[in-house]
C-alpha cells in the first residue's frame, strides 16, 4: 500500500469494521496516521483516504482482509 500511495496509484481495501460490518473501499490511498505519542493504538491503526466520499478514515490493520482483490493473511 506504502509503494503504490508513493506512486500515486489507487488501491482498493475490504475489511471488518469494529462493528463487525464488511467494509469495501474501491478506490483509496494511504494517509499519515497518528504518532506513536498521539495515540496507544497508532501501532494498530491504518489511515486512508477514501477518494470516492474525499474521507479520511481508519481501520484496525488485522481486521484487513483484502488489498487489490487478494487475501491478506497475517
Amino acid at each position: 500500500m506504502k509503494q503504490f500511495t508513493y506512486h500515486e496509484i489507487e488501491f482498493s481495501i475490504e475489511f471488518i469494521t469494529l462493528k463487525g460490518e464488511r467494509k469495501v473501499i474501491q478506490r483509496a490511498t494511504l494517509n499519515k496516521g497518528y504518532r506513536n505519542n498521539q495515540s496507544k493504538k497508532a501501532k494498530f491503526l491504518v489511515a486512508y483516504k477514501d477518494l470516492d466520499t474525499n474521507e479520511n478514515r481508519q481501520f484496525h490493520r488485522s481486521l484487513l482482509m483484502k488489498f487489490n482483490e487478494a487475501n491478506v493473511y497475517l
